[in-house]
């Protein structure tokens, strides 16, 4: 009579288990599915920052060539950035005011070709966080930014509208691009404070993430260590069904990959070791189980080695059953002398009058695993290490440009036409450098030849004549090469190649020019050649005032290169300079 109350009262704790395991598992679902959803509507929310903040450089740089040239196409291209801007703001407007439809704010903050569900998601991740501060801080940067877009539009209106009535010139120029490059420097500092607190709010929210994942696991190993607590009261009731039952778990354990022990805490023994751990470290099973925990902490990693001794010391502890909640990871030396990674999940098992008895354990190889963890993490440092440098060198590049223009301003009482042109193409072979960089797999090296081949296009397209035949031919290795060198480069070849349009043919009809790109060891050769009228006598003194010549001296100084030229059937020119030993050849 008393076994069968026992045997109900066990039903009923089982069914109870399941039922707990049940309500778990659905748990476990719908946190997976909420922290997904939040992950995909940061990952939304970033795409939609990059499209704002890349729209505003567009727009700038757009209003830039539209001072230079005072083409209307600049000022269209200006416009139709601007109208992604907007577009952003108005779904953001929406979100904020909560006044908006789900369908309303998707169709303003959907860009691109993709499903909407990341835009979904977004709606959902503000809903959830909007009251926060952090939120509330991205949102007041947001509308801050957007009133620098407005005056910058104010500003294009007012040019647009002067120079409708030809009443630009270069004073009044320069003082526009002085009020544009002040809006820019304020844009760029507040973009840089809301990707720092972008960052800083999806930090926060894997951290919510995370605690909530870590909450799930603890529950779920204390409902499979009081279910297995539960198992194990049965042996002596229940001999021929613990029996059978054993039998059946010794074929899991015995198929398992992971190391399943169960050790005595009076002795310190193993009393059970499934085989896996002779796999797994090498030694035979029987040793480890005599050796117990003495041996393992002998072959345990000596940076390792305090922690887990305070571990093995902790078992006389009186809140032992708390402290094996959490798992241990350690490295441990197999038998032929190379350490893994383990991580060690443990449970308590108490003898039938409630005293702790055994530890059972399951011990997983997470080598590869670690591996993978420490390349994500170094590759996130080294991804923010590379926008940073990015940024930095952004703002370097822009004070290069400031200085072209300078030294343009220099040469010249009154700055023509042509001038301007000569400014514009020096600009351009900066910005195709950073087109190369967002292209490449990389934020830090720009394959020469791929950057050089589409400069030269450039500066055929621009200074190309229908009455001249003049032929461009290039000869270039794969070189990688950082971006701190791309740019000098660049500017380079921009300078060479357009004096060579502007006078190596000035009294032929056709020519040919040619650009040699070759590593040699561990230095670069740039060569730029052609066949026409060559170098005038005296133009090594000439060279002294000349802008260009200036300037391809000055580029050359910064590669820490050697220049030399001289005039043979043409003007040659030769550059060399180190390649450092990190980068080489594809």
């Amino acid at each position: 009579m008393q076994a069968g109350v026992w045997f109900n009262s066990k039903n009923k704790i089982t069914a109870g288990l399941v039922i707990a395991f049940l309500l778990l598992a659905g748990s476990l679902y719908t946190v997976n599915y909420y922290s997904s959803g939040l992950q995909i509507g940061m990952r939304s929310f970033n795409f939609g920052s990059s499209q704002f903040m890349k729209s505003q450089q567009h727009a700038v740089n757009e209003l830039v060539q539209f001072i230079h040239t005072e083409e209307t196409e600049h000022i269209e291209a200006f416009y139709n950035h601007i109208k992604v801007v907007e577009r952003l703001k108005q779904g953001r407007d929406l979100l904020v005011s909560e006044s908006g439809s789900s369908e309303e704010i998707i169709k303003y903050l959907h860009l691109g070709d993709t499903e909407p569900h990341g835009v979904k998601e977004l709606v959902r991740l503000y809903d959830f966080f909007s009251h926060t501060e952090i939120v509330q801080q991205l949102i007041s940067i947001w509308q801050q930014t957007d009133q620098k877009v407005a005056d910058l539009q104010l500003l294009a209106n007012e040019l647009t509208e002067r120079s409708n009535n030809g009443e630009l010139n270069q004073e009044t120029k320069q003082e526009y691009l002085t009020r544009i490059y002040a809006l820019t420097n304020e844009i760029t500092e507040l973009d840089q404070k809301f990707f720092s607190n972008l960052n800083r709010a999806g930090v926060w929210i894997d951290q919510i993430v995370n605690q909530i994942n870590l909450a799930a696991i603890v529950i779920l190993v204390l409902l499979l260590g009081s279910f297995t607590w539960l198992q194990l009261r049965t042996v002596r009731k229940w001999n021929e069904k613990i029996s059978e039952s054993e039998k059946k778990f010794k074929v899991v354990l015995n198929n398992s990959q992971d190391v399943i022990y169960q050790m005595d805490l009076e002795t310190g023994k193993y009393v059970y070791m499934s085989p896996s751990a002779e796999n797994m470290l090498g030694y035979d099973i029987e040793k480890l189980k005599e050796g117990g925990a003495e041996f393992m902490l002998k072959i345990t990693h000596p940076e390792d080695l305090k922690r887990m001794e305070e571990q093995v010391e902790s078992y006389k502890s009186e809140d032992l059953e708390q402290r094996l909640a959490d798992d241990t990871q350690f490295r441990v030396k197999k038998k032929n002398g190379e350490y893994i990674w383990a991580n060690n999940k443990r449970t308590l098992l108490r003898d039938l009058n409630g005293n702790p008895k055994y530890i059972i354990g399951n011990v997983r190889d997470i080598s590869e695993r670690k591996k993978y963890v420490d390349a994500l993490d170094q590759s996130l440092k080294e991804k923010e290490m590379l926008l940073s440098e990015i940024h930095h060198r952004v703002k370097n590049n822009l004070s290069i440009v400031s200085s072209l223009i300078e030294l343009q301003k220099g040469t010249r009482e009154e700055i023509t036409e042509a001038d301007l042109k000569d400014i514009q193409d020096r600009i351009r072979s900066i910005a195709l450098v950073h087109e190369k960089l967002y292209q490449a797999e990389t934020l830090a090296e720009v394959d020469l030849s791929i950057y050089i081949e589409d400069l030269l296009k450039m500066i055929e397209l621009s200074l190309g004549s229908k009455q001249k035949n003049v032929e461009i031919v290039s000869d270039l290795d794969s070189i990688i090469i950082d971006n701190k060198k791309a740019v000098p480069v660049g500017l380079l070849i921009n300078e060479l190649v357009n004096n060579c349009y502007k006078y190596a043919f000035l009294d032929k009809e056709s020519g040919e020019i040619h650009i040699s790109l070759k590593k040699k060891d561990q230095d670069v050769l740039l060569k730029v050649e052609d066949n026409g009228a060559g170098l005038p006598a005296n133009f090594e003194e000439k060279s002294k005032e000349s802008l260009g010549m200036t300037l391809v001296r000055a580029f050359t100084r910064q590669l820490k290169g050697d220049l030399d030229f001289k005039s043979d059937q043409g003007t040659k020119f030769k550059i060399q300079f180190e390649l450092p030993a990190k980068n080489g050849e594809k």
